[in-house]
């Protein structure tokens, strides 16, 4: 007769929650998130800007030292920041983490998804997960609109 032990109920759900856990990781790690309602679409990056002249927002829509999420061309998410009364910078507003929209909060921009902070005015990251900074967008003010385009 055999004497294996018996399997308790304690170690089931142990072995168990180790391969759910497992396959729960395993599905961020291999680029395989499909992201929620916060995340953009994907699209390959191929290095287009938006069209030139395209108006972003009202230049009084940005406050001093904060920041605005808008839609810009085409659907893709724009983030406009105003450092100080004569400057305005914008960034692309998609996670460079994982492609969630970040959400404007003051002077930066935070990624409700997995916590990445970045600097509005610059794009550069503040906390992580994210490693790389935003994209930056060209924009200009013309009569009080923020459009898309350098000067």
């Amino acid at each position: 007769m055999s004497a294996e032990p018996p399997v308790t109920r304690r170690h089931a759900l142990a072995v168990g929650g180790v391969g759910v856990g497992a396959a729960m990781l395993s599905g961020c790690s291999d680029g395989s998130y499909q992201g929620s309602e916060l995340t953009s679409e994907e699209r390959p990056s191929d290095g287009d800007t938006p069209r030139e002249g395209e108006r972003l927002a009202a230049l009084t829509e940005v406050p001093v030292g904060g920041s605005l999420v808008v839609d810009g061309p085409e659907g893709e998410k724009i983030a406009l920041s105003r450092p100080n009364e004569d400057e305005v910078t914008a960034h692309s507003a998609v996670c460079t983490h994982m492609r969630c929209t970040v959400r404007a909060a003051g002077n930066e921009l935070r990624c409700p998804c997995h916590g990445s902070v970045f600097e509005s005015a610059s794009g550069e990251v503040v906390s992580g997960p994210a490693r790389k900074p935003l994209p930056s967008v060209a924009v200009r003010v013309e009569s009080g609109e923020i459009v898309t385009g350098g000067s």
